[in-house]
């Protein structure tokens, strides 16, 4: 199968790399083991959104030939003694990964449905998330991100453009089906690194660091393996008047199919030779593809590699989707840390959850530091807005009750800055516009307040959790009050910037009245008599003054 007409995503070189030296080349999945030399560090395609689709490609097929049931079947992958031959495995999978058939076209196409279907083409450009829909061309809304982009793609260029819009898929239009996570998901990766600085980790341990566990027998034979890769039988389709929902809990269907949803419905078209515009190589061109509706409609699902949240026990949890291209600490929290509280359930993605049971395996590897790469489309909709892609650090204790402790810390402190933001964007609204006026505080000066404020306490958050682990700081009251402090100083910092630098250019009275009032009502709620130091477990001193509220009229009480 080595053929460029047949081209494999599983035993030819799919994966463009980058090297520890710097170098760049093509590399097979089983190539990507190499951990000594020149060996890969991170995938190189031309997008952040196609290199994440590779490594939740990567990590699915692994999933697939490992199956590890448990941590002690993971570590024993990790540490280099499981019994598994992975080429072996590989061997016997490849006849599902072929992306247009055998040598012949026959056979089954990579995320392409059973048996050919007939219609008319669309540009294959239609594949990558952020082209422009038909109502967005008729508009002229693609400004910054233009239409026939791509006339056509390379095998390779078109393959990993399948998996993300498979893997990722929004809303499309009627029985266009979203992604098995909804439209538009977040995937968060654990990121092994050397504390000191060192050499980054080889992509292989990325990869094996994100291998679920699946707490069931593993399977292999090919009757079974339609379960976990849809395109080896015929569609669930979803038309009718009752479609079929394929959740988890479904008999016909694999929980590894997860790494592998399918709900569009298409077949790629090749047409004649060239040059891919993504990879620079020449070959057989991709031009189009022809797309029914009504694919596979999944119900409910965990994916390993993403957050989920629960608002009420008796309902299904939701995928956690971008909502822009920031990642504060409050969306770390979510992403970072599970909790329960009051019915809401936060549930990390899994190799993010098993950190605590994994870390002394990175640490006796030599990675004693890890990250957390959270990364998807914000969408509004079937239109993508931004890409999302954000390196944080993952704060790694070393016991269970450690983690604890740092998981309500954590929480304690986002929520303080939480609702610092809030405090910020009504004081400079009410500074700004006066009381009651009818004015969002979603966008312009106050969005641009609220990044600021984050992004500017961001370290300190940070900081603070390390201090915790590395210095075994007590959380004590000190250190709650130092978080306190950077958050009074900060938020005023920026209240100065955007409202009370206005006084010095303006004869206007009641301007100055207001920007006067809203200043101390903010300094003074976050004093240590306000309720944020009370969320902090910061108890007012004793002769405290109350905070100054305002009258109905907005004056100072």
């Amino acid at each position: 199968m080595s053929g460029i007409s047949a081209f494999n995503l599983v035993a030819d070189p799919f994966f463009p790399v980058v090297t520890l030296g710097g170098g760049r080349r093509w590399a097979t999945l089983a190539g990507l083991r190499q951990e000594e030399g020149d060996y890969p560090v991170a995938f190189d395609w031309p997008r952040p959104d196609l290199n994440v689709a590779a490594l939740e490609f990567a990590i699915g097929v692994l999933a697939l030939v490992f199956q590890p049931e448990d941590g002690t079947e993971w570590a024993d992958i990790w540490k280099g003694k499981s019994d598994i031959d992975l080429d072996r495995r590989l061997e016997a999978l490849s006849f599902a990964f072929n992306l247009v058939g055998d040598e012949k076209g026959a056979g089954p196409r990579f995320l392409q449905e059973y048996v050919p279907i007939d219609g008319d083409a669309n540009p294959v450009e239609a594949l990558f998330i952020d082209t422009p829909g038909v109502n967005g061309q008729k508009k002229n809304a693609d400004l910054l991100t233009q239409r026939r982009r791509f006339p056509a793609l390379g095998l390779k260029a078109a393959a990993i453009a399948l998996h993300a819009l498979q893997q990722f898929a929004p809303s499309g239009g009627a029985g266009n089906r979203t992604s098995l996570r909804g439209g538009g998901p977040m995937t968060t990766l654990v990121w092994p690194e050397r504390g000191d600085g060192g050499a980054p980790a080889p992509l292989w341990r990325v990869l094996l660091a994100n291998l679920p566990t699946s707490g069931r027998a593993p399977f292999l034979p090919d009757a079974e393996l339609a379960r976990a890769l849809p395109w080896l039988a015929p569609t669930f389709t979803s038309d009718g008047k009752t479609p079929v929902e394929l959740s988890e809990a479904d008999p016909r269907v694999h929980p590894l199919q997860a790494f592998f949803g399918m709900p569009r419905r298409i077949r790629l078209v090749m047409d004649g030779e060239g040059r891919c515009p993504v990879t620079g190589e020449e070959g057989p061109l991709v031009t189009g593809f022809i797309q029914k509706p009504w694919g596979t409609n999944y119900g409910v699902w965990r994916h390993p590699l993403t957050p989920y949240r629960q608002t009420k026990e008796a309902d299904p949890p939701f995928s956690v989707k971008p909502k822009s291209t920031r990642f504060s600490y409050r969306d770390w929290v979510g992403a970072a840390i599970r909790y329960k509280e009051k019915g809401f359930t936060s549930m990390p993605a899994l190799p993010v959850e098993l950190l605590g049971d994994r870390g002394r395996y990175y640490r006796q590897a030599g990675f004693d530091a890890s990250r957390l790469l959270a990364a998807g489309w914000a969408m509004n909709n079937m239109e993508a807005g931004a890409y999302l892609l954000s390196v944080q650090p993952l704060h790694l204790a070393e016991t269970e009750e450690r983690t604890q402790v740092v998981g309500t810390l954590a929480r304690m402190f986002a929520d303080a800055g939480d609702a610092t933001a809030s405090l910020l964007r009504s004081n400079l609204k009410l500074a700004l516009f006066g009381d009651g006026a009818k004015t969002s505080t979603d966008s312009g000066v106050f969005e641009e307040a609220t990044d600021a404020f984050f992004e500017e306490t961001e370290d300190a958050f940070h900081d603070a959790l390390d201090d915790f682990l590395e210095h075994d700081f007590p959380v004590d009251l000190a250190f709650r009050k130092r978080w306190l402090s950077t958050l009074r100083r900060t938020a005023l910092a920026i209240f100065d910037r955007h409202a009370t630098e206005l006084l010095a250019e303006t004869a206007d009275a009641k301007l100055a009245e207001r920007i006067t009032i809203a200043y101390r009502r903010l300094r003074g709620a976050l004093s240590e008599a306000g309720k944020i130091a009370t969320g902090l477990l910061i108890e007012p001193p004793v002769d405290a003054p109350k905070p100054k509220g305002r009258t109905k009229k907005g004056t100072a009480a």
